[in-house]
């Protein structure tokens, strides 16, 4: 039969038991003992980098008569399920970090926002390799942000009205910075 080819159903799925140890490029493996970043592949010559996972992480400052205060949130997935911290998750792949701040703002509080509007507030290098990218949004009335409810990946929102410890050390740091008025 000229050509033939296996049907998907009929190819065997082979996990990776060796997660980065082909060539993205070409596929042909590194080798035995190849370890360490860059990477070059011997087939090919392609470099490989292992870049840092980016997260795109929402200040979103509002008021009312008590004062100002920054939307939080309380995680009910892993990890620091339980515990508070600034709305954020990665960034996807051809997302613009702009895109992601309000997408990730909207899907864990319900605020809409337009990624016109968010200025970088700060970059950080966590120990782990995630670069987070802290969007500072316009402040808002209080009054006008939707009422808190359960999420996919939360048990709701609230508000900050003053630093302290959140569920991610850098969380913890931006928000100092903002109450320091560092972000202006």
């Amino acid at each position: 039969m000229i050509g033939y080819s296996p049907r998907v159903s009929e190819t065997p799925m082979v996990p990776n038991p060796a997660p980065d140890s082909h060539c993205s490029s070409c596929g042909a493996p590194f080798g035995e003992g190849v370890s360490g970043w860059p990477r070059t592949c011997p087939a090919c010559g392609t470099v490989a980098h292992r870049n840092p996972l980016p997260v795109a992480v929402a200040l979103q400052p509002v008021y009312d008569t008590q004062g100002t205060a920054l939307v939080v949130v309380t995680r009910a997935i892993a990890p620091a399920r339980g515990r508070t911290a600034l709305p954020g998750g990665y960034v996807d792949h051809r997302e613009d970090w702009r895109q992601a701040v309000v997408r990730e703002l909207k899907e864990e509080t319900g605020i809409d926002a337009a990624s016109r509007d968010v200025r970088l507030a700060d970059a950080m290098s966590s120990p782990d390799g995630h670069l987070l990218l802290f969007g500072l949004l316009p402040e808002r009335p209080a009054q006008d942000l939707p009422p808190s409810a359960p999420t996919d990946e939360t048990d709701g929102h609230g508000l900050l009205r003053r630093p302290e410890e959140l569920a991610f050390p850098l969380h913890t740091l931006a928000v100092r910075a903002w109450f320091e008025g560092r972000y202006i």
